[in-house]
């Protein structure tokens, strides 16, 4: 949760800490430019927003990678 990514951030954690607790909570994290600003603003490191803004971009590709596999799973019969 954003939230809690702000108050580990308030606390001092180190970038490092955040992300871990990020990458094993296997959430993702849809931003807005305006809300990765303001994560900025409020002292959120960039490591951390990096982060939060790759776990967005993951999992677009993850669902581009298995609707591509999909189409040539549906075709592969027509052509062999």
């Amino acid at each position: 949760m954003v939230s809690e990514v702000v108050r580990m951030s308030e606390e001092g954690l180190p970038p490092e800490t955040i992300v871990n607790k990020m990458r094993d909570s296997e959430t993702v994290y849809r931003l807005s430019a305006a809300q990765l600003a303001q994560l900025h603003d409020q002292g959120v490191q960039d490591q951390v927003i990096n982060y939060m803004q790759e776990t967005y971009l993951n999992a677009v590709r993850r669902e581009q990678d298995l609707a591509d596999w999909s189409t040539r799973e549906m075709w592969r019969d027509h052509f062999w």
